[in-house]
């Protein structure tokens, strides 16, 4: 969810991504994926202040980031990897 989002839209803000989280546990799970984007160069995080608002950046083109989305599903879906 959180690569297809910035994929479409380029740029967002972390609060824009978290915003239809229904609880604690799907927005450190949507945190947590977004460490992973960085960590495959697949995103730029920007934080103009300590504390500041946080904004994501796509940067990996159309290359597939492989990311899970076990947290971010309502309980009985099945969990699968999404791009």
């Amino acid at each position: 969810m959180v690569a297809a989002l910035l994929r479409e839209r380029g740029t967002a803000a972390f609060r824009e991504l978290i915003e239809d989280a229904g609880d604690t546990l799907t927005v450190v799970a949507r945190f947590l994926a977004l460490l992973e984007l960085y960590r495959e160069r697949a995103v730029a995080l920007d934080q103009e202040t300590a504390l500041g608002d946080l904004t994501v950046s796509w940067t990996g083109g159309d290359a597939e980031a492989r990311v899970t989305d076990e947290f971010d599903q309502e309980p009985g879906q099945e969990t699968e990897a999404r791009a």
